[in-house]
């Protein structure tokens, strides 16, 4: 064996002992299987109540990736009296990886024909010492406006762009473990106001409280749901 031949044989040996070592070997789901986000989130809170409606950007459509991705989604339009109805959309995936990952808002608007017109990240203050970051989007089509906001959990994790999303699967990867992950997204048909951005805020944080202190986690991670009743 030439010296040529030796290198990249110790090349291809480092390459899988690499890869070897970034193999996930945990797996870590904050959304246990039995429970579902019907139950999970509740249909009335804070003045709040559903109604029936289709009128949805959906992450995902039969036979498409993203029905392959999600393993529950759901889909609420939420009323309350004076106020803009706000459309809910919660997806939920089991598994977080290079070929199953949340699809953002950003890509799923933009796919259907919308145009992101403005993008603005906030912290929503859940109570104790806990604070989500929240990413705002305006989104328009050629006969709608949606004022948007929505965050994303891998793991405990909480991503605010496509950037730190993959940033934070490569370091759970590298820790040796496996992520479900979540999309929380709630918007209205209406131009971005501050009333707007604060009715969205409101609805956010009520809708947190209200789900049992056990399952906040599913929706925001065990640090945030442990820090609001810190």
């Amino acid at each position: 064996m030439n010296r040529r031949d030796m290198l990249m044989g110790g090349g291809m040996l480092a390459a899988a002992g690499a890869a070897l070592a970034l193999m996930p070997r945990q797996r870590l789901l904050l959304l246990p299987e039995e429970r579902k986000l019907e139950d999970l989130v509740p249909n009335a809170f804070g003045g709040w109540t559903t109604t029936p409606s289709d009128n949805f950007v959906l992450p995902r459509s039969e036979g498409s990736l993203a029905d392959r991705l999600y393993n529950q989604t759901l889909s609420r339009l939420y009323i309350r009296p004076g106020q803009p109805p706000i459309m809910l959309v919660i997806a939920y995936g089991a598994v977080q990886n290079d070929q199953l990952q949340l699809h953002r808002p950003e890509v799923c608007y933009t796919a259907v024909g919308f145009e992101i017109v403005s993008s603005a990240l906030r912290a929503l203050s859940l109570g104790g010492t806990a604070r989500l970051p929240v990413r705002d989007l305006e989104a328009v089509s050629t006969n709608r406006i949606e004022t948007i906001s929505y965050w994303t959990r891998i793991g405990d994790d909480l991503p605010t762009d496509g950037g730190s999303q993959r940033m934070v699967k490569l370091r759970q990867q590298m820790r040796g473990y496996l992520a479900d992950g979540v999309l929380v997204r709630m918007s209205v048909n209406a131009e971005p106001s501050e009333s707007v951005h604060q009715e969205l805020a409101a609805f956010a944080v009520a809708m947190i409280r209200a789900i049992r202190p056990a399952d906040r986690q599913a929706l925001i991670g065990r640090d945030l749901a442990a820090g609001m009743v810190a």
